[in-house]
């Protein structure tokens, strides 16, 4: 085992219409951040709705992460709405690689996943992507592509760090 993360945002919503979930009423959140390193990049570790929580990819990016990682399984309502443009919001936000793995869509199951697994380039392009279906999906984590970014547009060095900052009171594994 690499790293064990606990959810840190619990999917709590309701859409009139549409759909209730309300995962607090059976699990509790994790409270710490999770990266892990591989010989070739550090790598961030969310969970489905965790996507949707820009201060958290900012913080895996400060960190030093280069890749963010979420396993989700969005709905029929969300997944055509927001699962990619949350993808290439975190990855232009943050200038890093964004990679999701989703189950693959069951019509006859209870909670019917939208599926498409992604991978998104810091340039907030879409480098490999599966439809519904399952299927095994590749894509190139080019880290001199990633710093050429981060040199072309220098968001590092630019925050205004003495107007805001986002901060962890937590240390997360590593």
């Amino acid at each position: 085992m690499i790293l064990k993360h606990r959810k840190i945002h619990l999917f709590d919503i309701d859409v009139p219409g549409k759909i209730r979930f309300q995962e607090s009423e059976t699990l509790s959140p994790g409270n710490s951040l999770s990266m892990f390193d591989t010989p070739f990049c550090k790598v961030g570790v969310g969970i489905c709705y965790d996507m949707r929580f820009a201060e958290l990819a900012q913080l895996y990016s400060r960190k030093g992460c280069h890749l963010l990682v979420y396993p989700g399984a969005f709905n029929m309502t969300t997944g055509p709405a927001h699962w990619e443009l949350l993808q290439r919001g975190r990855a232009v936000d943050n200038q890093v690689y964004v990679a999701t793995a989703s189950p693959a869509r069951d019509e006859a199951a209870s909670y019917v996943a939208w599926g498409h697994s992604t991978v998104v380039n810091p340039w907030g392009e879409v480098i490999a992507k599966s439809g519904p279906e399952e299927t095994i999906i590749y894509a190139d984590i080019d880290l001199q592509y990633l710093a050429d970014i981060r040199q072309q547009i220098p968001i590092i060095s630019q925050r205004r760090d003495d107007l805001y900052t986002v901060t962890s009171v937590q240390q997360g594994s590593s």
